[in-house]
Protein backbone atom coordinates (compact mmCIF):
# COMPACT_ATOMS: atom_id res chain seq x y z
CA UNK A 1 0.00 0.00 0.00
CA UNK A 2 1.71 3.10 -0.84
CA UNK A 3 2.17 5.45 2.07
CA UNK A 4 0.52 8.71 2.58
CA UNK A 5 2.78 12.14 3.34
CA UNK A 6 2.14 13.99 6.17
CA UNK A 7 1.43 17.70 5.93
CA UNK A 8 4.38 18.70 6.98
CA UNK A 9 6.25 16.38 4.51
CA UNK A 10 3.73 17.13 1.82
CA UNK A 11 5.00 20.99 2.28
CA UNK A 12 8.95 20.31 2.42
CA UNK A 13 8.40 18.51 -0.90
CA UNK A 14 6.67 21.44 -2.78
CA UNK A 15 8.88 24.22 -1.14
CA UNK A 16 11.92 22.01 -1.85
CA UNK A 17 10.78 21.85 -5.79
CA UNK A 18 9.23 25.76 -6.54
CA UNK A 19 12.90 26.59 -4.72
CA UNK A 20 14.73 24.70 -7.34
CA UNK A 21 12.74 25.89 -9.61
CA UNK A 22 13.61 29.17 -8.79
CA UNK A 23 16.75 28.73 -8.36
CA UNK A 24 17.01 26.99 -11.84
CA UNK A 25 15.26 29.77 -13.57
CA UNK A 26 17.59 32.92 -12.44
CA UNK A 27 20.79 30.74 -13.39
CA UNK A 28 19.28 30.20 -16.89
CA UNK A 29 17.93 33.68 -17.32
CA UNK A 30 21.04 35.38 -15.83
CA UNK A 31 23.39 33.24 -18.38
CA UNK A 32 21.17 34.43 -21.28
CA UNK A 33 20.87 37.82 -20.28
CA UNK A 34 25.21 37.64 -20.39
CA UNK A 35 25.01 35.93 -23.90
CA UNK A 36 22.50 37.97 -25.01
CA UNK A 37 24.75 40.92 -24.20
CA UNK A 38 27.87 39.57 -24.84
CA UNK A 39 26.45 39.14 -28.73
CA UNK A 40 24.64 42.61 -29.03
CA UNK A 41 28.43 44.30 -28.07
CA UNK A 42 29.93 42.11 -30.56
CA UNK A 43 27.37 42.85 -33.45
CA UNK A 44 27.47 46.61 -33.11
CA UNK A 45 31.47 46.63 -32.19
CA UNK A 46 31.95 44.72 -35.78
CA UNK A 47 29.80 46.80 -37.46
CA UNK A 48 31.74 50.35 -36.89
CA UNK A 49 35.04 48.42 -37.93
CA UNK A 50 33.60 47.03 -40.51
CA UNK A 51 32.98 50.79 -41.90
CA UNK A 52 36.16 51.56 -40.61
CA UNK A 53 37.67 48.82 -42.42
CA UNK A 54 35.94 49.51 -45.75
CA UNK A 55 37.23 53.24 -45.71
CA UNK A 56 40.67 51.97 -44.96
CA UNK A 57 41.03 49.43 -48.05
CA UNK A 58 39.39 51.86 -50.32
CA UNK A 59 42.54 52.45 -52.75
CA UNK A 60 44.28 49.70 -51.62
CA UNK A 61 45.14 45.66 -52.54
CA UNK A 62 45.38 45.03 -49.46
CA UNK A 63 43.49 41.53 -48.28
CA UNK A 64 44.04 42.38 -44.40
CA UNK A 65 43.80 45.02 -41.76
CA UNK A 66 43.81 45.68 -37.58
CA UNK A 67 41.05 47.82 -36.80
CA UNK A 68 42.46 48.81 -33.13
CA UNK A 69 41.90 47.74 -30.42
CA UNK A 70 39.47 44.20 -31.03
CA UNK A 71 39.17 43.63 -34.73
CA UNK A 72 41.20 42.37 -37.75
CA UNK A 73 39.39 42.60 -41.05
CA UNK A 74 39.94 40.14 -43.58
CA UNK A 75 39.32 40.42 -47.81
CA UNK A 76 38.02 36.71 -49.11
CA UNK A 77 37.69 33.90 -46.58
CA UNK A 78 40.95 32.24 -48.26
CA UNK A 79 43.02 34.89 -46.62
CA UNK A 80 42.04 33.75 -42.87
CA UNK A 81 44.35 33.22 -40.43
CA UNK A 82 45.09 29.23 -40.15
CA UNK A 83 42.36 27.69 -37.16
CA UNK A 84 39.82 29.79 -37.66
CA UNK A 85 36.80 27.76 -38.84
CA UNK A 86 33.77 29.96 -39.18
CA UNK A 87 29.81 28.76 -38.07
CA UNK A 88 28.50 26.82 -41.71
CA UNK A 89 25.20 28.48 -41.10
CA UNK A 90 26.60 31.60 -40.79
CA UNK A 91 24.96 34.66 -42.57
CA UNK A 92 25.94 38.19 -43.47
CA UNK A 93 25.80 40.91 -40.59
CA UNK A 94 24.94 38.94 -38.16
CA UNK A 95 27.65 37.77 -35.28
CA UNK A 96 28.77 34.29 -34.43
CA UNK A 97 30.96 32.10 -32.49
CA UNK A 98 34.16 30.23 -34.21
CA UNK A 99 33.33 26.96 -34.83
CA UNK A 100 34.32 24.51 -31.91
CA UNK A 101 36.67 23.46 -34.53
CA UNK A 102 38.83 26.69 -34.62
CA UNK A 103 42.19 26.80 -32.83
CA UNK A 104 41.02 28.87 -29.61
CA UNK A 105 39.52 28.44 -26.31
CA UNK A 106 38.24 31.75 -26.37
CA UNK A 107 34.99 33.13 -27.26
CA UNK A 108 36.38 34.92 -31.06
CA UNK A 109 33.42 36.05 -32.93
CA UNK A 110 33.19 36.61 -36.72
CA UNK A 111 31.33 38.42 -38.74
CA UNK A 112 30.32 38.14 -42.85
CA UNK A 113 29.08 41.10 -44.85
CA UNK A 114 29.40 42.05 -48.57
CA UNK A 115 31.08 45.00 -49.24
CA UNK A 116 31.79 47.06 -52.58
CA UNK A 117 36.00 47.82 -52.64
CA UNK A 118 37.68 50.26 -55.24
CA UNK A 119 34.18 49.36 -57.51
CA UNK A 120 34.14 45.47 -56.95
CA UNK A 121 31.98 43.85 -54.63
CA UNK A 122 33.91 41.17 -51.97
CA UNK A 123 33.27 39.13 -49.32
CA UNK A 124 34.59 40.82 -45.75
CA UNK A 125 35.32 38.55 -42.33
CA UNK A 126 35.89 40.35 -38.97
CA UNK A 127 37.14 38.29 -36.53
CA UNK A 128 36.73 39.90 -32.72
CA UNK A 129 37.59 39.21 -29.50
CA UNK A 130 37.71 41.29 -26.82
CA UNK A 131 39.57 40.38 -23.71
CA UNK A 132 38.17 43.01 -21.27
CA UNK A 133 34.84 41.87 -21.92
CA UNK A 134 35.78 38.35 -20.88
CA UNK A 135 37.29 39.58 -17.58
CA UNK A 136 33.95 41.37 -17.18
CA UNK A 137 31.84 38.24 -17.77
CA UNK A 138 34.20 36.19 -15.29
CA UNK A 139 33.51 39.31 -12.49
CA UNK A 140 29.71 39.36 -13.02
CA UNK A 141 29.79 35.56 -13.06
CA UNK A 142 31.71 36.04 -9.25
CA UNK A 143 28.87 38.53 -8.69
CA UNK A 144 26.14 36.39 -9.45
CA UNK A 145 27.43 33.50 -7.19
CA UNK A 146 27.66 35.70 -4.26
CA UNK A 147 24.02 36.51 -5.16
CA UNK A 148 23.02 32.79 -5.42
CA UNK A 149 24.32 32.06 -2.13
CA UNK A 150 22.78 35.16 -0.63
CA UNK A 151 18.98 33.29 -2.87
CA UNK A 152 20.02 29.91 -1.12
CA UNK A 153 20.18 31.69 2.36
CA UNK A 154 16.72 33.75 2.36
CA UNK A 155 15.27 30.36 0.81
CA UNK A 156 16.57 28.22 3.73
CA UNK A 157 15.14 31.35 6.28
CA UNK A 158 11.69 30.81 4.11
CA UNK A 159 11.81 27.08 4.63
CA UNK A 160 12.21 27.23 7.98
CA UNK A 161 9.08 30.08 8.43
CA UNK A 162 7.00 28.21 6.19
CA UNK A 163 7.54 24.84 7.87
CA UNK A 164 6.76 26.74 11.27
CA UNK A 165 3.77 27.64 10.00
CA UNK A 166 2.36 24.53 8.67
CA UNK A 167 3.94 23.02 11.86
CA UNK A 168 0.92 25.74 13.72
CA UNK A 169 -1.40 25.02 10.83
CA UNK A 170 -1.04 21.15 10.83
CA UNK A 171 -0.58 20.75 14.64
CA UNK A 172 -4.32 20.62 15.50
CA UNK A 173 -5.42 18.59 12.88
CA UNK A 174 -2.97 16.29 13.82
CA UNK A 175 -4.20 16.26 17.49
CA UNK A 176 -7.61 15.69 16.09
CA UNK A 177 -6.58 12.86 14.38
CA UNK A 178 -4.67 11.46 16.97
CA UNK A 179 -8.20 11.95 18.95
CA UNK A 180 -10.39 10.10 16.85
CA UNK A 181 -8.12 7.24 16.83
CA UNK A 182 -8.19 6.51 19.89
CA UNK A 183 -11.66 7.50 20.17
CA UNK A 184 -14.04 4.25 21.05
CA UNK A 185 -16.45 4.02 18.24
CA UNK A 186 -19.65 3.59 20.47
CA UNK A 187 -18.52 7.33 22.12
CA UNK A 188 -20.63 9.64 20.50
CA UNK A 189 -20.01 12.55 23.09
CA UNK A 190 -19.05 15.95 21.73
CA UNK A 191 -15.02 16.31 20.92
CA UNK A 192 -13.16 19.47 22.43
CA UNK A 193 -11.23 21.87 20.23
CA UNK A 194 -7.61 21.39 20.09
CA UNK A 195 -5.04 23.33 21.69
CA UNK A 196 -3.88 25.85 19.22
CA UNK A 197 -6.48 25.46 16.90
CA UNK A 198 -6.64 29.20 15.80
CA UNK A 199 -8.22 28.97 12.12
CA UNK A 200 -11.83 29.03 11.24
CA UNK A 201 -11.60 25.85 9.47
CA UNK A 202 -10.26 23.76 12.50
CA UNK A 203 -13.43 25.80 14.20
CA UNK A 204 -15.59 24.78 11.73
CA UNK A 205 -15.05 21.28 11.27
CA UNK A 206 -15.22 20.38 14.83
CA UNK A 207 -18.56 22.03 14.80
CA UNK A 208 -19.44 19.58 12.13
CA UNK A 209 -18.05 16.99 13.31
CA UNK A 210 -19.73 17.70 16.20
CA UNK A 211 -22.78 17.93 14.63
CA UNK A 212 -22.74 15.09 12.46
CA UNK A 213 -22.06 13.55 16.08
CA UNK A 214 -25.27 14.52 17.22
CA UNK A 215 -27.60 13.30 14.30
CA UNK A 216 -25.97 9.49 14.78
CA UNK A 217 -27.29 10.07 18.60
CA UNK A 218 -30.45 11.65 17.30
CA UNK A 219 -30.97 8.38 14.94
CA UNK A 220 -30.01 6.06 17.49
CA UNK A 221 -32.10 7.73 20.02
CA UNK A 222 -34.66 7.69 17.58
CA UNK A 223 -34.60 4.03 17.01
CA UNK A 224 -34.63 3.27 20.88
CA UNK A 225 -38.03 5.26 21.33
CA UNK A 226 -39.39 2.94 18.52
CA UNK A 227 -38.22 -0.18 20.17
CA UNK A 228 -39.37 1.57 23.79
CA UNK A 229 -42.84 3.45 22.21
CA UNK A 230 -43.93 -0.02 20.28
CA UNK A 231 -43.44 -2.79 23.38
CA UNK A 232 -45.49 -0.26 25.19
CA UNK A 233 -47.99 1.30 22.89
CA UNK A 234 -49.03 -2.05 20.78
CA UNK A 235 -49.51 -3.94 23.35
CA UNK A 236 -53.08 -2.06 24.82
CA UNK A 237 -54.40 -2.92 21.21
CA UNK A 238 -52.99 -6.63 20.99
CA UNK A 239 -54.72 -7.17 24.25
CA UNK A 240 -58.09 -5.93 23.04
CA UNK A 241 -57.83 -8.20 19.95
CA UNK A 242 -56.75 -11.12 22.40
CA UNK A 243 -59.66 -10.49 24.52
CA UNK A 244 -62.15 -10.29 21.68
CA UNK A 245 -60.96 -13.20 20.05
CA UNK A 246 -61.61 -15.14 23.45
CA UNK A 247 -64.92 -13.55 23.83
CA UNK A 248 -65.47 -14.61 20.03
CA UNK A 249 -65.27 -18.23 21.18
CA UNK A 250 -67.83 -18.04 23.95
CA UNK A 251 -70.76 -16.49 22.28
CA UNK A 252 -72.92 -16.81 18.90
CA UNK A 253 -74.88 -13.56 19.97
CA UNK A 254 -74.84 -11.64 16.42
CA UNK A 255 -74.84 -8.30 18.63
CA UNK A 256 -72.33 -9.48 20.47
CA UNK A 257 -69.96 -10.66 17.50
CA UNK A 258 -70.53 -7.50 15.58
CA UNK A 259 -69.31 -5.54 19.04
CA UNK A 260 -66.41 -7.61 19.06
CA UNK A 261 -65.67 -7.21 15.57
CA UNK A 262 -65.52 -3.14 15.94
CA UNK A 263 -63.34 -3.43 18.95
CA UNK A 264 -60.86 -5.62 16.89
CA UNK A 265 -61.69 -3.30 13.84
CA UNK A 266 -60.54 -0.38 16.33
CA UNK A 267 -57.31 -1.78 18.02
CA UNK A 268 -56.19 -2.90 14.61
CA UNK A 269 -56.53 0.98 12.99
CA UNK A 270 -55.09 1.93 16.48
CA UNK A 271 -51.65 -0.43 15.60
CA UNK A 272 -51.86 0.75 12.27
CA UNK A 273 -51.87 4.56 13.41
CA UNK A 274 -49.12 3.69 16.16
CA UNK A 275 -46.91 1.95 13.68
CA UNK A 276 -47.21 4.63 10.89
CA UNK A 277 -46.47 7.27 13.69
CA UNK A 278 -43.21 5.69 15.15
CA UNK A 279 -41.97 4.75 11.75
CA UNK A 280 -42.54 8.33 10.71
CA UNK A 281 -40.68 9.85 14.06
CA UNK A 282 -37.25 7.31 13.05
CA UNK A 283 -37.00 8.86 9.03
CA UNK A 284 -35.65 12.38 8.08
CA UNK A 285 -38.24 14.44 6.28
CA UNK A 286 -38.66 17.57 4.23
CA UNK A 287 -41.59 19.20 6.31
CA UNK A 288 -41.20 22.16 3.47
CA UNK A 289 -42.83 19.78 0.23
CA UNK A 290 -45.89 18.33 2.67
CA UNK A 291 -48.91 20.45 1.78
CA UNK A 292 -51.36 21.42 4.62
CA UNK A 293 -54.53 19.99 5.41
CA UNK A 294 -57.47 20.76 6.69
CA UNK A 295 -58.89 19.38 9.80
CA UNK A 296 -62.00 19.52 10.30
CA UNK A 297 -64.86 18.78 13.22
CA UNK A 298 -65.60 15.04 11.73
CA UNK A 299 -62.03 14.42 12.02
CA UNK A 300 -61.94 15.66 15.85
CA UNK A 301 -65.43 13.93 16.42
CA UNK A 302 -63.57 10.74 15.30
CA UNK A 303 -60.74 10.58 17.51
CA UNK A 304 -63.24 11.66 20.43
CA UNK A 305 -65.08 8.26 19.66
CA UNK A 306 -62.16 6.11 19.43
CA UNK A 307 -61.18 7.18 22.68
CA UNK A 308 -64.00 6.93 24.89
CA UNK A 309 -63.68 3.01 25.27
CA UNK A 310 -60.76 3.97 27.73
CA UNK A 311 -63.35 5.73 30.24
CA UNK A 312 -63.85 3.58 33.10
CA UNK A 313 -67.82 4.88 33.82
CA UNK A 314 -69.90 7.50 32.93
CA UNK A 315 -69.03 10.41 35.13
CA UNK A 316 -66.74 12.24 32.50
CA UNK A 317 -68.06 13.86 29.79
CA UNK A 318 -65.86 15.01 26.70
CA UNK A 319 -66.43 18.31 24.90
CA UNK A 320 -65.31 20.15 21.55
CA UNK A 321 -65.24 23.19 21.03
CA UNK A 322 -63.97 24.60 17.30
CA UNK A 323 -63.88 28.04 16.13
CA UNK A 324 -62.23 27.30 12.96
CA UNK A 325 -60.89 25.15 10.60
CA UNK A 326 -57.45 23.76 11.65
CA UNK A 327 -54.40 23.66 8.99
CA UNK A 328 -51.44 21.47 9.87
CA UNK A 329 -48.73 19.60 8.05
CA UNK A 330 -49.34 16.55 9.71
CA UNK A 331 -50.58 12.92 7.92
CA UNK A 332 -53.99 11.93 9.72
CA UNK A 333 -52.10 9.05 11.70
CA UNK A 334 -50.10 10.93 13.19
CA UNK A 335 -52.56 14.08 14.08
CA UNK A 336 -54.75 11.42 15.45
CA UNK A 337 -51.74 9.72 17.98
CA UNK A 338 -50.94 13.34 19.11
CA UNK A 339 -54.67 14.34 19.73
CA UNK A 340 -55.10 10.93 21.24
CA UNK A 341 -52.26 10.31 23.32
CA UNK A 342 -53.27 14.02 24.93
CA UNK A 343 -56.57 12.65 25.43
CA UNK A 344 -56.29 9.66 27.04
CA UNK A 345 -53.75 10.95 29.27
CA UNK A 346 -56.64 13.33 30.53
CA UNK A 347 -58.75 10.55 31.08
CA UNK A 348 -56.33 8.60 32.67
CA UNK A 349 -55.92 11.47 35.47
CA UNK A 350 -59.80 11.92 35.41
CA UNK A 351 -62.03 10.04 37.70
CA UNK A 352 -65.42 12.38 37.46
CA UNK A 353 -65.71 15.85 35.63
CA UNK A 354 -65.23 16.56 32.23
CA UNK A 355 -62.87 17.20 29.40
CA UNK A 356 -62.89 19.83 26.38
CA UNK A 357 -61.30 19.72 23.41
CA UNK A 358 -60.50 23.31 22.17
CA UNK A 359 -59.40 24.73 18.67
CA UNK A 360 -58.49 28.12 18.56
CA UNK A 361 -56.90 29.49 15.59
CA UNK A 362 -53.53 27.60 15.38
CA UNK A 363 -53.88 26.19 18.96
CA UNK A 364 -55.36 22.56 20.57
CA UNK A 365 -55.64 22.44 24.07
CA UNK A 366 -57.10 19.46 25.99
CA UNK A 367 -58.21 20.99 29.48
CA UNK A 368 -59.33 18.28 31.85
CA UNK A 369 -60.60 18.90 35.81
CA UNK A 370 -58.21 15.58 36.88
CA UNK A 371 -55.67 15.33 39.68
CA UNK A 372 -53.17 17.81 38.15
CA UNK A 373 -49.53 17.55 37.93
CA UNK A 374 -48.73 17.12 41.52
CA UNK A 375 -51.72 14.18 41.44
CA UNK A 376 -49.54 12.31 39.30
CA UNK A 377 -46.24 10.19 40.45
CA UNK A 378 -42.92 12.12 39.29
CA UNK A 379 -44.86 15.27 38.20
CA UNK A 380 -45.19 15.93 34.16
CA UNK A 381 -43.99 12.08 33.86
CA UNK A 382 -47.36 10.97 32.85
CA UNK A 383 -46.08 7.95 30.83
CA UNK A 384 -45.13 7.51 26.79
CA UNK A 385 -48.13 8.71 25.71
CA UNK A 386 -46.42 12.30 26.28
CA UNK A 387 -42.87 11.38 24.79
CA UNK A 388 -44.66 10.05 21.98
CA UNK A 389 -46.66 13.97 21.96
CA UNK A 390 -43.11 15.76 22.48
CA UNK A 391 -41.18 13.80 19.19
CA UNK A 392 -44.31 14.97 17.40
CA UNK A 393 -44.13 18.24 18.19
CA UNK A 394 -40.33 18.85 17.80
CA UNK A 395 -40.63 17.10 14.42
CA UNK A 396 -43.54 19.20 12.81
CA UNK A 397 -41.98 22.25 14.68
CA UNK A 398 -45.22 22.56 17.32
CA UNK A 399 -44.74 24.12 20.85
CA UNK A 400 -45.74 22.00 23.23
CA UNK A 401 -46.87 22.72 27.12
CA UNK A 402 -48.58 21.19 30.18
CA UNK A 403 -49.17 23.43 33.12
CA UNK A 404 -51.85 23.21 35.81
CA UNK A 405 -55.38 24.78 35.69
CA UNK A 406 -55.85 27.45 37.79
CA UNK A 407 -59.04 25.83 39.63
CA UNK A 408 -58.47 22.35 39.06
CA UNK A 409 -56.79 19.30 36.72
CA UNK A 410 -54.27 20.80 33.81
CA UNK A 411 -54.33 21.68 30.52
CA UNK A 412 -52.04 20.26 27.53
CA UNK A 413 -51.48 22.63 24.66
CA UNK A 414 -49.93 22.23 21.38
CA UNK A 415 -49.50 25.46 18.84
CA UNK A 416 -49.28 24.46 15.08
CA UNK A 417 -46.39 26.46 12.85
Amino acid sequence: MKRIKTAKQLTFTYFSIVAFAIIAFHFSMFQSVIENVEMIYAENRMLKDKNTAVERLQGTHLTHVSIPPFSEVYVGEDNLPLGVVLDPHMKDDLPYELDEASDTDLEVFSMRSQVTINGVQKTLYIIHYDEIYEISEAQMFQTQSTQLILSLLLLVVSLWVVMRISMRLTKPLSQLSQFLTARRPSDLSPIALPEGAATREVHLLVACFNDYQQQIQGLIERERAFNRYASHELRTPLMVMKGAVTLLGKTDSPEFIQRQQVRMRQACQEMEDYISTLLSLTREEDLSSIPKRLVTLEELEHIKQAHMVYLVDDQVSVQIQMQNGLETKMPEPIFHILLGNLLKNAMASTEKGRIDIQVVGNQIDVIDTGCGLKGKPGGESYGLGLMIVRDICVKYACEFSLQDNANKGCVASVILP
